[in-house]
């Protein structure tokens, strides 16, 4: 079963060292390169000022997946908007609802917070995160 830990609004940083090295496989996956401790100096600092909000997914009990989100000011509404900024599930936990359960805790908490609207960035050959993305009710927008 999959249990999505609400946000980690401060973070200890025993759960930021989990976080940072599942990050570490995201960020592989993405061709960069890992330094050690690069990561949860990073996370520590933006999700410690509040820049940055964490998610964790966990399947039986080991962390399956972290999303990150951010709050971008929309001056014309006077609002604001959150924007899902990364997206990551283990390869080992695929398939089994942490993706869905990330994209489901990251929308309530938007929503929550009053956000206008909370919007996702991803590119185009990526058919998994484009139909996990358009099964949680996300609209394409093209360029």
């Amino acid at each position: 079963m999959v249990a999505v830990v609400a946000r980690l609004v401060q973070p200890t940083a025993a759960e930021l060292a989990d976080v940072a090295a599942v990050f570490d496989q995201y960020r592989c996956h993405y061709g960069q390169p890992v330094v050690a401790g690069q990561t949860l100096d990073w996370l520590t600092r933006h999700a410690g000022s509040g820049l940055l909000t964490v998610f964790t997914a966990c399947l039986d009990g080991q962390l399956a997946g972290m999303a990150t989100t951010v709050v971008v000011p929309a001056s014309l509404r006077l609002g604001c908007f959150w924007q899902l900024r990364d997206l990551y599930v283990v390869p080992g936990a695929r398939r089994r609802g942490a993706g869905r359960a990330l994209v489901s805790a990251a929308a309530a908490a938007a929503a929550a917070a009053g956000a206008i609207r909370l919007s996702v960035q991803t590119e185009p050959a990526n058919s998994a995160a484009l139909q996990l993305y358009q099964a949680s009710g996300f609209i394409r927008v093209e360029d």
